[in-house]
């Protein structure tokens, strides 16, 4: 970790019973609502909470399975530091605020990895000769490698985060943290990593104009974020937004959702499209220094989006927008309208939300007309559309893109045999 950090934010390290170790609720890969924050040490260690974020985290989502199975495998090598602070109204216990998969990890292997490896090995050896004698070393020698992992973690090495408050940690945290993770090794994901930026930025807000000053976008204390994750200001800025617009929406709009629906972290995709296009943006009504999409703009999106039931399958979804990327697909419209002189992005009118045709609709229709262009345009364009993908759109939308996607390399491939038959 870089020294600069060590010197001013940490403390030397100290040895720790796992026992005294708790995840930290606060985690942004979490992205709790109702993060209890760290004043009150009742709601920090809270019994419940700590069930929930062992269900949270210890989910395959987070790698746990196969973190336990390497370190099963390999032994416990402590090569990155676990981060944690000792409560002051209850220093015999601490917050794991770095490090909370391995300290879940460790965990599952003494509560529910060993128990399952004993009982296994119990039975074959109860029924040796009903087993080949390897098969029985290879459980012993499980069994004997995750007993030995367990007696190497009884105590654990932990990196203090020096602040004697609350509040000291709160201030301290976040630099720590964005060294590890905003550019680091485990990335949180765009959603958990957004919503730890907007918390820091209105945490920095507060403290430069008071707790009940009305939030705004500042100059000054955007550009301290950014330099805090190690992340450009434009960037910054447009994570900033999405944020803040996802949040208030789910706020206003989860109690309109179709019944047994919620808003989930990958629905934060869309918001993610609309901060980076300025046409959308314009066209849903959000200044640049807006803190919320406005009503009407909120309002065509949760018609066009969310209000019928969504299916698994993006084909057979009766919403307007059948997919988040259809709001890339609007953009992309427009730029054609202006350059074609069609009317296709048109036919979404903001202001009567309920009167647009699906977009498989209109789609098909902008499909067509861009399929009667010359067929070196129809690939170049293609082509350049093909290029503006991110990293992060196949990423996140992968499962979705994939199949359309393996269709291009195969009508590609069609067509070269066609090619090449006919100058043979």
């Amino acid at each position: 970790m870089d020294e600069d950090i060590m010197e001013k934010y940490l403390r030397s390290p100290v040895t720790v019973p796992i026992t005294a170790c708790h995840p930290d609720p606060n985690n942004p890969r979490l992205a709790l609502s109702d993060a209890p924050g760290y004043a009150d040490d009742a709601a920090l260690f809270d019994e419940t909470l700590r069930k929930q974020i062992l269900e949270e985290i210890g989910n395959d989502a987070h790698g746990i399975a196969d973190l336990a199975e390497a370190i099963a495998g390999q032994g416990w090598m402590p090569i990155d530091n676990i981060l944690g602070w000792q409560h002051p109204d209850n220093p015999k216990r601490w917050v794991i605020v770095e490090g909370n998969r391995r300290l879940i990890t460790l965990n599952r292997l003494r509560t529910d990895d060993l128990p399952k490896a004993r009982k296994k090995l119990a039975r074959m050896e109860a029924k040796a000769s009903s087993y080949p004698k390897s098969e029985i070393e290879s459980c012993r020698a499980q069994v004997q490698r995750l007993e030995q992992v367990i007696a190497d973690t009884e105590n654990l090495s932990i990196v203090p985060v020096d602040a004697s408050t609350p509040e000291e940690l709160e201030h301290k945290l976040p630099r720590v943290l964005a060294v590890r993770h905003i550019t680091g090794a485990k990335e949180w994901g765009n959603y958990a990593e957004d919503i730890w930026l907007l918390n820091r930025y209105e945490h920095l807000y507060a403290d430069t104009y008071g707790e009940k000053a009305d939030l705004s976008w500042d100059s000054a204390i955007l550009k301290r974020v950014a330099h805090e994750a190690s992340l450009g200001e434009t960037t910054t800025r447009r994570q900033l937004r999405a944020a803040k617009w996802f949040s208030h929406f789910r706020a206003e709009w989860e109690d309109e959702l179709p019944e047994g629906e919620t808003f989930g972290k990958k629905d934060y995709y869309l918001f993610e499209n609309i901060s980076k296009k300025p046409w959308v943006r314009q066209k849903l009504g959000i200044s640049e220094d807006a803190m919320a999409i406005p009503e009407q703009g909120e309002m065509a999106l949760f018609t066009w989006v969310f209000k019928e039931p969504r299916t698994k399958k993006a084909e057979t979804n009766p919403n307007t927008f059948y997919r988040h990327e259809n709001i890339l697909v609007w953009d992309q419209m427009n730029r054609y309208d202006e350059a074609q002189g069609t009317s296709f992005a048109s036919r979404f009118d903001v202001e009567n939300p309920d009167e647009a045709p699906t977009m498989h609709e209109v789609e098909a229709e902008y499909l067509m007309h861009k399929a009667t262009k010359k067929p070196h345009a129809v690939l170049d364009d293609l082509l350049r559309r093909l290029n503006e993908f991110s990293a992060s759109q196949l990423t996140s939308e992968g499962h979705f893109l994939r199949p359309q996607l393996e269709q291009v390399r195969d009508v590609a491939a069609k067509f070269i045999k066609m090619i090449d038959a006919s100058e043979a």
